[in-house]
């Protein structure tokens, strides 16, 4: 299932999901009320760990490509394994550096439009470090 966070722009999904198909670097979801095709640009965060290992320079690269895939195609969908952690924490991360938004706030937000959403807390903090995050 493709959850939108912002709503054509972007959006998180798991490859366990059977309700679209990856091609290249497009992802084709069919919409079964009007039968037609919806294009969204990948980005695929599977080689992000799950725990502390990751860099921050790893998350910032990620978090750019997201941003550029957004300018460049309109719109991107952020896919990890189960659509839980990996492309939430990057989604977040979005939300924080390219639409302005407080850490809690977009936290709040994604957990409000992807019920599914559970961010490793290695993810978190890491995010928090990026982006010199304190104590609310």
């Amino acid at each position: 299932m493709l959850f939108k966070i912002v709503d054509n722009k972007l959006a998180i999904a798991s490859v366990w999901d059977h309700s679209y198909q990856i091609l290249n670097e497009s992802m084709y979801q069919t919409d079964r009320y009007e039968n037609a095709k919806i294009s969204w640009h990948v980005l695929d965060v599977r080689d992000l760990n799950d725990d502390s290992t990751n860099s921050l320079e790893r998350y910032k690269e990620k978090i750019d490509l997201a941003w550029e895939l957004i300018q460049e195609h309109g719109k991107v969908v952020i896919c990890c394994v189960a659509g839980r952690s990996r492309s939430n924490a990057i989604a977040l991360g979005v939300l924080i550096k390219y639409f302005g938004m407080d850490f809690y706030k977009a936290l709040e937000f994604i957990k409000s439009k992807v019920p599914r959403s559970n961010i490793d807390p290695a993810h978190l903090e890491k995010l928090k470090n990026l982006f010199h995050v304190t104590l609310p």
